[in-house]
């Protein structure tokens, strides 16, 4: 379905006869959502006798959740386009369309908005416009200067964007030391008044009402621009602004564009409660189409010998970076339905490089593999058993290789790749970033980043993009005990709004709290294994890792689960849970439905099974052993059927978790990948 009504309206706001600037509008510009659900209004008011301000105001179900709020950004030369700028022109237009997704949570995606283009004449002579868009589930805008005669670049040097929160919200928040982050830290939960002050606060942002209502902040189509962050300036105040990452060495500027610029998207998420936020296309649905054909993306999951340490015992054979030991795990994929393999690094990466470690040298050679691991070999044996390779690679060296690197990859048979250690969202960095995937796309290769910045929605454009990283994860537990159950079960409130989040998951040694400690080989997690299992319905993510040993999931209890769960969606629905305490979430592919939970401390959740269509389905189970305290890795497994009409009880333990699979009784249930 795709229809697209639009129409032009002039003279919107009135212009001031005497002293040439708009004067209060009598008749905001209102945009309203489809179900009328959201609006956002947009009006101009007087700073003092001589000067005017754009300032907007957001809704949801009548409530005013952001109150008035500036709007503006400084471009160098015209100064801010927010003051004394006069109105020409809004043009209105409606959409309603829906898209096949290569990976995502909901297939069909629908695309859903009432949308406003506000073009204003700025005092020094130059043309802008405000685009707005109304969607059910959320409002966003983002800043247009098109083309014109007379401008060639534009510079962009600051953003005056607010975001004056309602109602002293409980915020859910990771804050940033600098802009240069890898964005792996541990959230907070703490009052809007508490908030620290002057730091920056990294987006999606998540804000809870006392009604319940749930606003989050974050940005979408970041592409040719900076990242943006939140910073509350006075201590007292209840204005979040927009903060936009410099370009390296120019800390004044954010952006420079040849002709004209085009912010992201600023996106405000709404819900009645955080956990229905999960279920948004929202991001996904304000970036563009792809522009090229997706038949070859493939999505699966895939193992991660780097993070187990490659070096198990009781093999037969000297484990490492050898041949024989990723036969080892290229003949564990086959068996098991993992589509990709991961060739990674020991003290040094697959490929040469005389120094140890991950950073490169002056010797650093991304195009010729270390001769012992006879890459060769591995990718012919891969062949033969139907199993992807994928490669890691650090970023520096690939930059200045990009294109000769790609290439001689796809002549290799590569599948895929994981680009580490960016750690930065400038605008040379998210354009370098999107090289990658352009190029990545010629050559059929998928792309998944580490060390990097959320996703912002691109991979609706370049679906090769897998996921990203962007969060403190279950690497830590190789050296700190960081990675809690708590914090497990606060990301898919916080940074999984943004997209796809990788996550180091399938660790199966799971101990307590008391019992835990950090260690690089055979690494500890902490939760329980239905925790652990859980992950791979409430983590969105179209190429999870397996990451333990292959010795580790033999003959184990609840590895069934992880060769037949899928890795993309046609449906996710938020069943229960709250911020940092638990969440339960059911995504169904095809006829079948997977429901996860996951939890920090001991409880009792009762799920209606009301998702379900009629008819009679067959329930399988694997819940935590509530009778075997001293060891988490134990689970107990459950079958028989049910129906739409019956409500489930999960009991979970502390740091505990839950899994369903229910399939039609007609059906069979055979893996997915």
């Amino acid at each position: 379905m795709d229809l697209v009504c639009r129409c032009t309206l002039f003279a919107v706001f009135a212009i001031g006869p005497s002293v040439g600037y708009a004067e209060p509008a009598k008749t905001e510009v209102v945009v309203s959502s489809p179900s009328k659900k959201c609006n956002v209004a947009l009006k101009i008011v007087p700073d003092d006798q001589r000067t005017t301000r754009l300032e907007y105001r957001v809704e949801y179900r009548q409530r005013t959740v952001l109150s008035e709020s500036r709007l503006g950004i400084s471009i160098r030369g015209h100064g801010d386009l927010g003051v004394n700028s006069v109105v020409e022109s809004v043009e209105n237009q409606s959409a309603k369309k829906s898209y096949q997704q290569a990976l995502g949570k909901n297939n069909p995606a629908v695309d859903h908005y009432n949308e406003s283009r506000v073009r204003f004449n700025a005092t020094s002579g130059i043309v802008w416009e405000l685009v707005i868009r109304a969607y059910d589930d959320g409002i966003a805008f983002r800043y247009r200067i098109p083309k014109q005669p007379g401008v060639q670049d534009i510079v962009f040097q600051n953003e005056k964007t607010e975001f004056n929160l309602t109602q002293q919200p409980l915020a859910h928040f990771l804050t940033a030391a600098s802009f240069t982050t890898g964005h792996e830290g541990p959230y907070r939960s703490d009052s809007l008044e508490n908030l620290p002050a002057n730091e920056l606060i990294d987006v999606p942002a998540l804000f809870v009402r006392r009604d319940g209502t749930a606003v989050a902040i974050t940005e979408a189509r970041l592409r040719n621009f900076g990242g943006m962050y939140l910073s509350k300036e006075e201590e007292s105040s209840t204005k979040l602004r927009a903060k936009v990452s410099p370009i390296p060495g120019r800390p004044n500027i954010a952006a420079i564009s040849r002709d004209s610029l085009e912010t992201p998207w600023r996106v405000v998420m709404l819900a009645d409660r955080a956990g229905e936020l999960l279920e948004s296309d929202l991001i996904v649905n304000l970036n563009d189409s792809p522009s090229f054909d997706t038949t070859w993306i493939v999505p699966g999951k895939s193992t991660w010998h780097w993070w187990n340490g490659t070096r198990q015992q009781g093999l037969s054979f000297v484990p490492g970076m050898n041949l024989i030991t990723h036969q080892y795990y290229i003949d564990f994929c086959a068996e098991h339905n993992i589509a990709y393999h991961a060739v990674v690094a020991d003290e040094r990466p697959w490929y040469l490089q005389s120094r140890n470690g991950y950073a490169p040298g002056a010797d650093t050679n991304i195009l010729s593999p270390r001769p012992e691991l006879q890459l060769p070999k591995i990718l012919k044996y891969a062949r033969s058993k139907g199993v992807g390779i994928r490669l890691w690679v650090h970023w520096k060296p690939l930059s200045k290789k990009l294109d000769e690197a790609f290439a001689l990859y796809e002549s290799w048979g590569i599948k895929g790749l994981m680009v580490d250690f960016m750690d930065r969202d400038d605008q040379e960095m998210v354009e370098f970033c999107e090289r990658v995937l352009e190029t990545a796309a010629k050559h059929h290769l998928h792309i998944q980043f580490h060390g990097v910045y959320k996703p912002t929605g691109l991979r609706r454009t370049y679906p090769n993009l897998f996921n990203k990283e962007g969060v403190l994860n279950l690497e830590y537990l190789k050296w700190s005990d960081r990675c809690t159950t708590k914090h497990n079960v606060t990301v898919p409130y916080t940074r999984m709004l943004a997209g796809p989040m990788d996550y180091h998951a399938g660790g199966f040694r799971s101990v307590s709290k008391e019992n835990f400690q950090a260690r690089n080989l055979a690494p500890f997690v902490l939760g329980t294994r239905c925790h652990h299992l859980a992950m791979y319905v409430v983590y969105e993510n179209p190429m999870p890792m397996v990451c333990d040993f292959p010795i580790a999931y033999e003959d184990q209890p609840g590895f069934e689960f992880i060769e037949k769960v899928p890795t993309v969606w046609d449906e996710t629905r938020f069943i229960a849970g709250e911020p940092g305490d638990f969440i339960v979430l059911a995504r169904r592919k095809g006829d079948t439905w997977y429901v996860g939970a996951m939890t920090d401390k001991h409880r009792e959740i009762h799920v209606p099974m009301r998702f379900l269509a009629d008819g009679e389905y067959h329930l399988e189970r694997w819940s935590d052993d509530m009778q075997q305290h001293d060891d988490l890795n134990r689970l107990t497994r459950s079958e028989r059927n049910i129906t739409s009409n019956e409500t489930l009880t999960l009991v979970l333990a502390t740091g505990g978790g839950c899994v369903l699979q229910i399939t039609p009784v007609s059906q069979s249930g055979t893996p997915q990948r």
